[in-house]
């Protein structure tokens, strides 16, 4: 065997692997569009269906939320994978709350639904 039948091998080895480095990045990026595509667009302002609550959503992660008896909090979100998230509050002289829990999305009706199914609220889309 010589130089050149071992260079014609080596670059073979290396399609190979350059072939199933770029499948994986295939496999990633569909895996990324899938997931995307499951996740609710829960950007912008919402009213809780009978009552006075608001909470608005921003694109960078963090939210304002005021309860029925006016009391103002913000925080920020994860949508961690399709339907859960996780919300982390932030209170005046208390430390960081987190709260965990399932939203979905029917048209213009967003419901959130604690970890534990006890609270169930449903907010519509402000306009």
């Amino acid at each position: 065997m010589n130089r050149c039948d071992l260079d014609i091998r080596m670059f073979g080895n290396m399609k190979k692997d350059e072939f199933k480095l770029c499948s994986v990045f295939i496999i990633l990026a569909l895996f990324f569009i899938l997931a995307c595509a499951n996740t609710p667009d829960i950007i912008g302002k919402w009213k809780e269906i009978g009552k006075t609550a608001t909470l608005e959503f921003w694109k960078d992660g963090t939210f304002n939320a005021v309860d029925n008896q006016k009391m103002a909090v913000k925080g920020k979100y994860i949508l961690i994978e399709p339907g859960n998230v996780k919300f982390e509050i932030f209170r005046q002289d208390s430390p960081p709350e987190i709260v965990n829990g399932t939203v979905s999305l029917q048209g213009d009706v967003l419901t959130f639904t604690s970890s534990d199914g006890k609270e169930i609220e449903r907010y519509k889309r402000e306009k």
